[in-house]
């Protein structure tokens, strides 16, 4: 898988298939929920918001040990308190819109 490292969420958060299908469930829910958080801060440039938004969303990602979203999504944090023009931040916005089908389709394939 590119994106979902289950030997790293195995290692560093549990072994037991079915609480790992569990964390899967709930960090969908938290992307359902933050991603257009995120959007709706990109769409306004607020950077502050953009800032803060992508942090949280960044945590989730963090936390599964996908270093590539990690990566964009501190790109975005540090785009937002850096104050950077919008079409910086709406191009790598996007980029990390375009991954997210492919995370969602790793997530969706994993089979207790």
């Amino acid at each position: 898988m590119a994106h979902l490292d289950l030997t790293y969420i195995k290692e560093n958060v549990s072994d037991d298939p079915d609480f790992i299908g569990q964390l899967l469930d709930v960090f969908l829910l938290g992307l359902e929920q933050d991603v257009p958080v995120l959007e709706q801060a990109v769409i306004s440039v607020d950077h502050d918001a953009i800032r803060k938004a992508s942090h949280k969303v960044k945590s989730g990602f963090r936390s599964l040990g996908m270093t590539q979203m990690t990566a964009f999504l501190q790109g975005l944090e540090d785009m937002g308190k850096d104050e950077k023009p919008s079409s910086e931040i709406r191009e790598k916005f996007e980029a990390f819109l375009s991954l997210l089908p492919e995370v969602k389709s790793e997530i969706a394939s994993y089979q207790p």
